[in-house]
């Protein structure tokens, strides 16, 4: 075998185990899942799992005349990962419809937080706005990043990434008629070993 396929073996194998050091090799699995705010109307519906998870809303809406500000906030606690792995929220994908005439915006945030440490938290945010001449009315998907990482509490023997908090709000501005709806919020985490 030539130096060129010992190389190529070498970046294969170290590949390979970068991509498994990327995340607990046991998942964590939900154990509770509870939702609060004026935006959880008609019981959201979560679907997935803690690595894959989807939100789906239904009447998760602000609109102007009315009320131009909701939120829901998901309570999500798991356990059973393997030990020594924090957790935080990498990106945040809204699908949903907007209807914004000339002068009015919608501003979609995301703030995360773990119970465990209430004080240390971190929002992202995303804005459509209209300044243009004709109204806007089309389905959408925003995409947020967070700026930096909340991360979770270290996973002891028992598995648990501690509460993970998880509000989603959605505000308008401007004088017009403006309408917004979030339909579903599906998010990406990111591992690090602590």
């Amino acid at each position: 075998m030539g130096i060129l396929s010992n190389i190529a073996i070498l970046l294969t194998a170290a590949s390979a185990v970068t991509a498994e050091a990327a995340a607990p090799a046991a998942p964590p699995r939900i154990t509770s899942i509870s939702f609060s705010g004026n935006g959880c109307v008609q019981d959201p519906k979560f679907s997935g799992s803690f690595t894959d998870p989807t939100v789906t809303f239904r009447n998760f809406a602000v609109a102007n005349p009315g009320n131009k500000t909701v939120n829901c906030q998901v309570h999500l606690q798991a356990s059973g990962a393997s030990p020594g792995w924090q957790v935080a929220l990498k990106t945040n994908v809204v699908k949903g419809h907007v209807v914004l005439t000339p002068g009015t915006a919608v501003t979609h945030y995301t703030t995360v937080y773990f119970s465990q440490d209430a004080g240390n938290t971190c929002t992202s945010t995303e804005s459509i706005s209209n300044n243009g001449d004709s109204n806007i009315n089309q389905d959408i998907t925003v995409v947020s990043k967070a700026d930096r990482k909340v991360w979770s509490p270290c996973t002891g023997s028992e598995g648990s990434t501690g509460i993970m908090n998880i509000n989603f709000r959605s505000a308008l501005t401007g004088d017009g008629k403006a309408f917004f709806e979030a339909n579903t919020e599906e998010w990406d985490l990111e591992w690090r070993r602590c």
